[in-house]
């Protein structure tokens, strides 16, 4: 039986090339959804090795989905892969149980990340504090063309939010953005 891999993501073509550079990857089975709602049903019913989830999403977001999915199946890791990375997301989204959060401007990161946390020799531990920290990879995974972190704030720097603008539905250049939330 393949190693399980379940992906919460609202964007068609985000999901689509998410199951693509994933599959390409390793041996695994990949289940998508469409909403944080549909993941917590669908990670009770097939345990699966590895949840990825959206942070923006219609139904129930990220954040809400790890809170009950980690409550739930507390040994299953929970990686979020969002466009809105920042430090605050990071620590909120550890406390909800997810181990590490990955920006999706870097996709390679996002493939050694599930490596690292499929490879059952060495299960990585859970994520530091700083978002530079948890973009190392360890020295025995391959990171081609791997964009750099983006930069850490400190405490006594103001928050400086992402400009606004569109997100792009589909990759481009290797990366996967988030899609808007659909409207009903």
């Amino acid at each position: 039986m393949p190693v399980r891999i379940l992906i919460a993501e609202d964007s068609p073509s985000v999901k689509n090339a998410l199951r693509h550079l994933l599959e390409g990857a390793g041996p695994w089975e990949i289940i998508d959804v469409d909403n944080g709602a549909e993941a917590v049903a669908k990670a009770q019913e097939l345990k699966p090795a590895l949840i990825i989830l959206d942070l923006v999403m219609p139904v129930m977001d990220g954040f809400q989905a790890a809170r009950q999915i980690s409550s739930l199946l507390p040994n299953i890791p929970i990686l979020m892969h969002t466009m809105h990375w920042s430090q605050q997301v990071e620590l909120e989204a550890q406390k909800v149980g997810v181990r590490r959060v990955v920006s999706k401007a870097d996709s390679m990161l996002l493939v050694a990340t599930v490596q690292q946390f499929l490879t059952p020799e060495r299960p990585p531990s859970p994520a530091p504090a700083s978002h530079t920290a948890a973009q190392t990879p360890s020295p025995d995974v391959a990171m081609p063309n791997v964009a750099p972190a983006p930069p850490v704030l400190s405490a006594s720097e103001p928050h400086r939010a992402e400009p606004a603008g569109d997100k792009p539905e589909a990759p481009t250049n290797g990366t996967i953005g988030d899609a808007p939330p659909k409207s009903a």
